[in-house]
């Protein structure tokens, strides 16, 4: 497998709790490998046609998603785990706690082959070239998922991607 090498920015973000001015990394993303060409990537070398994988692979998902709707940890073999989980607001007493203020949600944990691949990358900050050629998709910088922040003070900023 050839080494990996991700770019990353700086990007102006307040700290989320002292609402400080100051910066985060964001990752410099090449834009999207969207569902349709994995699925002829991935049976490249089978004897499995890409809109077999790509059928095949939707009715994964969508078990998977009927999986997760009835509360169970959703094992996806090499690909990770999808858990069930819930955010809400801390309370000091559970009669505090209410159910308006409850978001269901999914967390993912990357297989160990996923997780060892971008694991092992080079990290270095991007040139002005690459920064201008950014293909993030999500230009708000919401998107969980790919940067990810520390100030320096042992607070852990939201992932973001770039």
């Amino acid at each position: 497998m050839s080494q990996l090498n991700l770019k990353i920015k700086k990007v102006p973000l307040a700290n989320p709790k002292t609402q400080e001015s100051g910066y985060a990394p964001r990752l410099i993303t090449n834009g999207t490998a969207d569902f349709a060409d994995i699925a002829k990537y991935a049976c490249k070398g089978s004897t499995i046609s890409a809109p077999e994988m790509e059928a095949s692979s939707k009715l994964f998902c969508e078990a998977a998603a009927e999986q997760i709707k009835n509360g169970y940890i959703v094992d996806l073999g090499p690909l990770g785990k999808l858990y069930p989980s819930v955010t809400g607001k801390w309370a000091k007493n559970k009669e505090e706690l209410s159910k308006a203020d409850l978001k269901a949600k999914v967390n993912y944990r990357a297989g160990n082959d996923i997780a060892t691949a971008i694991a092992g990358a080079t990290l270095s900050w991007a040139s002005e070239k690459d920064e201008a050629a950014d293909n993030s998709t999500d230009p708000d910088n919401t998107d969980p998922g790919t940067g990810g922040a520390d100030s320096g003070s042992g607070e852990e900023f939201p992932d973001l991607e770039a």
